[in-house]
């Protein structure tokens, strides 16, 4: 059995990248024993998706995002402090979607990526609800504000260390009560174990 295959998602949202990345990213999941468990259904084909990724207390978490990213041959944006983009290192985040944002203008973070997906018909972008791998007694917003702008629904994305999984949730639709909507998915997430379970 596969760790990754690019049938868990719409064929609109692949990147078509090389056979031999989506191996990579295959075989690096493989290799430390991790797998993606479930999909997102052909009925979200063309619209627009943000995937909210957690619990995210390690670099750990990015790598195997990465390779998760490679192995579904995704077509995603994700946004990554900008000092993760230095170096021989930035071209390869930048060409698997990545956008290098200023943590210290939290405002121009979020309507660079609103403006960079708004024109285009079927999109997804990744986001960490927590902002941060540090512990955080709130969720930043910025997610649900994107979603919000570009008329899209949620993907929860779960890493669980304990099961070696990066697992796609059911498609979660905002309801436009910030706080309710933080509560209900934080509960969904508060299953799933943690590189630093203290950190989360």
């Amino acid at each position: 059995m596969k760790s990754v295959s690019n049938k868990q998602i719409p064929v609109n949202y692949r990147a078509n990248r090389p056979k031999a990345l989506q191996w990579l990213g295959r075989t690096v999941l493989s290799v430390f024993g991790w797998k993606v468990s479930g999909s997102i259904s052909d009925e979200y084909s063309n619209k627009k998706l943000v995937v909210i990724v957690a619990p995210h207390t390690s670099n750990w978490d990015g790598i195997f995002g990465v390779a998760a990213v490679a192995g579904l041959d995704a077509r995603i944006t994700f946004i990554g402090k900008h000092t993760a983009f230095r170096y021989g290192l930035g071209a390869f985040l930048r060409y698997m979607g990545g956008i290098p944002v200023d943590r210290s203008k939290p405002g121009g973070i979020i309507q660079d990526a609103i403006n960079q997906i708004k024109g285009i018909e079927g999109s997804l972008i990744a986001m960490s609800p927590e902002g941060t791998r540090s512990k955080v007694d709130e969720w930043k917003t910025g997610f649900l504000r994107i979603a919000k702008e570009i008329n899209a629904q949620i993907v929860p994305a779960s890493i669980d260390f304990a099961l070696k999984e990066i697992i796609l949730g059911e498609v979660f639709t905002p309801t436009g009560n910030n706080d309710e909507d933080i509560l209900d998915l934080k509960k969904y997430f508060s299953i799933f174990t943690a590189k630093h379970p203290e950190k989360y």
